[in-house]
């Protein structure tokens, strides 16, 4: 009988026959991240696409960023008249990533393009003989009736809190909703060698996604939610921190509470169609029976989205109780 089933597996074996896929090539093609919001100028970030199985290196990261485009955006005004920008970027310190926006911020403030609400907003970047344009439209911002803090009821430490919040949507407007977050103060402990006592600030870089959506089930509703904290990938789950101390190598380590940056914004519907793609495609992370899916894009001639936020901020302390009700205004290095 073994000499029988060897046999078997040799045949079986010997019927087997190399498969190679063609996989089409990815064609080149620019990626745009920008925006414009009420009282703020525009911000842009280009950079290269690259295909799923290209290789990736040290060299990678100095190829991504487009640093030579001419990047202009534009508005028409009530009489007809046209204001127009060139796009500038950003000089030292802050460069390591080329932003281009409208560099009277630093040069002449007060002269610079900021965003208004209801207007049109259009962009054109001309780049590597490509011309790619977008259009995006700041839609009225919708206030936040209040937030509060309040310890998590599913986390396993008192000191991990979530943040609610009560909504009343208006009923005769059709709002795009979108919800970022951005830790401006986070301690923990020394990740690279956790025997360390040591406490550090490690504040979030960049807003990351909370959810985007439209109103339609909830049109002219109040009604009480909250804002998980996002991770690095994957649909939002996580808790923020309160105050709390650790004992570490006989030392009492003290941890300062989170301090949270909460963006609620209204956007346009082409706009919507492209947060919405990449939060379905953040709840369907490593779900291997998930229909693949491209993201929806406004950008013409390229990829990615050009948005316009009707933007309200609430900067959120982690101290359980504790409630925001008032407006929080942002400075622009925590905007880009």
């Amino acid at each position: 009988m073994k000499r029988y089933l060897f046999l078997l597996s040799i045949i079986f074996l010997s019927c087997q026959e190399e498969i190679t896929l063609d996989l089409p090539q990815t064609g080149s093609k620019v990626v745009v991240e920008g925006s414009i919001e009420n009282g703020f100028p525009p911000y842009i970030v280009l950079t290269n696409n690259q295909g799923y199985f290209e290789r990736i290196d040290s060299d990678t990261y100095n190829k991504l960023f487009i640093d030579d485009a001419i990047v202009k955006v534009w508005a028409y005004n009530n009489d007809g008249t046209k204001d127009s920008v060139m796009l500038e970027q950003l000089p030292p310190p802050y460069d390591s990533i080329p932003i281009y926006t409208d560099i009277n911020l630093i040069n002449n403030p007060g002269l610079e393009m900021l965003g208004e609400v209801g207007k049109t907003y259009y962009l054109e970047i001309n780049w590597n003989n490509q011309i790619i344009t977008s259009e995006t439209t700041i839609p009225k911002p919708t206030k936040l009736d209040c937030l509060w803090v309040e310890q998590s009821e599913t986390a396993n430490k008192e000191f991990k809190c979530d943040i609610r919040a009560i909504y009343s949507d208006p009923f005769d407007v059709q709002n795009n909703i979108l919800i970022k977050s951005k830790r401006l103060q986070h301690y923990e402990q020394n990740k690279e060698d956790t025997t360390l006592c040591k406490v550090e600030n490690n504040a979030d870089l960049a807003f990351k996604l909370v959810d985007a959506g439209s109103d339609i089930l909830i049109n002219g509703q109040s009604f009480e939610t909250y804002f998980p904290r996002p991770g690095e990938n994957g649909f939002p789950t996580g808790k923020y921190n309160a105050y709390h101390t650790k004992v570490c190598d006989g030392d009492t380590l003290e941890f300062k509470e989170d301090i949270v940056l909460i963006k609620f914004c209204q956007i346009d519907e082409p706009s919507l169609k492209f947060w919405r793609g990449l939060v379905r495609q953040a709840g369907t992370n490593g779900n291997p029976f998930a229909e693949p899916m491209n993201l929806a894009s406004n950008i013409n001639g390229g990829l990615g989205t050009f948005t316009g936020y009707g933007s309200v901020y609430y900067k959120v302390p982690i101290i359980k109780d504790t409630t925001i009700d008032q407006e929080y205004v942002p400075g622009i290095i925590d905007i880009f």
